[in-house]
């Protein structure tokens, strides 16, 4: 597929962000967080004349422009030398493109989700953040297709977004785009709804600076990964599910029998690089502390706001049944731990740095099996409705790292998408599992 560029240009918010507001320090969490950009992209096939298309562009561009008076920093630039961002509404990056290869077929694209094409649907690299005062922290590709299709491919900074955070943005831009189409998707209480960003977490676990050597170096990140996406149906998560022992106060959600099946499987492609022989396995769950703190945090805090629950297991445990038990029962120690941690923020910033850290030394060391998980099942990819329907399929860019599973739910609500990013010869160990094989398309 071949993409050219029509147009390239900055969107600054409506309204000027106030000086008092000029200067975001990021949080001690951000400080963690990779150098990298998150980047997912939408397709939409919206059946529209010429004059619509170029009304629907500009349109997209004023709601962009619209809420970043909300989202100001995204509109910011990074100072990586000083740990903040410097909000005199430099703007986003928004590009229209179009695909204009004669052989493209959008719902080839759409079905397949080929990550050599996804990347060309994104106007940054992965690495393409964080690294000079000129890179912005947000970019936006639209991209038209022959067909009528429509691809917006959003790129923002890790440093300062987590997933949670980005279904957040998109929720609003969605809505404010269709507000102003005067298609209004009005609340129950007849209200148009009106999301309003907190950026208080930098508050509350204020950063430590760019000296203080948390992050991770881009120099240790291993090649690029091999990404794939495995489809888990309802049906086969429910047979997953039919076969294990409920235990008391005990549920197992799709995320969880997923992440228990792709575990196993990678367990399995460890012992088969060892020859048939085991190592332990450390495996990572990222926990969204929204909502379990006491008091609880506002619903729209923006940031990076995850704690890592660790389940680490013997070279024994190789079975879904025990991966789903230890695994929930990591998530759920993780979680009771979550409610007093607005109180307690050096404890949080140990707790923190120390798993980080504790992980980087296994890995490195090559002692364990590592591995990670994260779930945005719940970020709502397949309802941002921009007016012209929603989505007829959401793509996930790469991650700098191996061994990284990310879970979005599919298009029906009641199934599980695990984007898989493994090295080239472990993904095709991957494939051939048993159960990959059985239950994933």
């Amino acid at each position: 597929m071949k993409i050219k560029i029509v147009s390239k240009k900055l969107i600054k918010p409506s309204t000027p962000t106030p000086q008092s507001l000029s200067k975001y320090k990021i949080s001690f969490i951000d400080e963690l967080m990779p150098q990298q950009i998150t980047g997912t992209i939408f397709f939409y096939y919206p059946i529209l004349s010429n004059t619509r298309k170029q009304q629907n562009m500009l349109q997209l561009a004023e709601s962009l422009s619209e809420i970043l008076q909300r989202f100001y920093p995204l509109a910011g630039r990074y100072i990586k030398k000083d740990g903040f961002v410097d909000c005199s509404d430099q703007g986003v990056e928004f590009v229209e493109a179009q695909a204009v290869s004669d052989d493209v077929d959008f719902d080839d694209i759409v079905s397949k989700m080929e990550m050599e094409e996804l990347n060309k649907l994104l106007s940054r690299n992965l690495d393409q953040v964080d690294e000079l005062p000129t890179d912005p922290l947000l970019s936006i590709q639209v991209t038209e297709f022959k067909c009528g299709g429509l691809a917006i491919g959003v790129s923002v900074a890790h440093r300062i977004f987590d997933g949670y955070s980005f279904g957040i943005f998109m929720d609003a831009w969605s809505n404010t785009n269709n507000n102003n189409n005067n298609n209004n998707h009005p609340n129950p209480g007849g209200e148009i709804m009106i999301i309003c960003p907190s950026f208080d977490l930098a508050t509350l676990f204020p950063g430590y600076g760019p000296s203080s050597g948390l992050s991770v170096a881009r120099s240790s990140y291993p090649p690029s990964p091999i990404v794939k996406r495995f489809a888990f149906s309802k049906d086969a998560i429910t047979s997953v599910r039919s076969k294990l022992i409920q235990r008391p106060n005990s549920y197992y959600s799709r995320v969880r029998v997923v992440c228990a099946v792709i575990a196993k499987a990678l367990i399995g492609v460890d012992r088969a690089k060892l020859g048939g022989k085991s190592r332990p396995c450390l495996i990572g769950q990222a926990v969204n502390m929204r909502g379990r703190t006491n008091p609880p945090m506002h619903k729209y805090s923006c940031g990076n706001f995850v704690l890592t629950s660790l389940t680490q297991l013997s070279e024994n445990i190789i079975g879904v049944q025990e991966l789903a038990d230890n695994m929930g029962d990591s998530v759920r120690k993780t979680v009771d731990s979550c409610a007093e941690i607005l109180s307690q923020s050096a404890k949080l910033h140990s707790t923190i740095t120390e798993t980080f850290a504790y992980i980087r030394g296994k890995r490195l060391s090559g002692e364990v099996n590592g591995m990670y998980f994260t779930d945005w099942s719940k970020f709502g990819l397949y309802d941002v409705d921009f007016g012209w329907g929603k989505p007829v399929g959401a793509g996930i860019g790469g991650v700098l790292t191996t061994n990284v599973v990310r879970l979005v739910s599919n298009k029906e609500g009641d199934g599980i998408e695990a984007w898989v990013h493994l090295n080239f010869n472990d993904m095709a160990y991957f494939e051939q599992d048993r159960d990959i094989k059985l239950l994933a398309t």
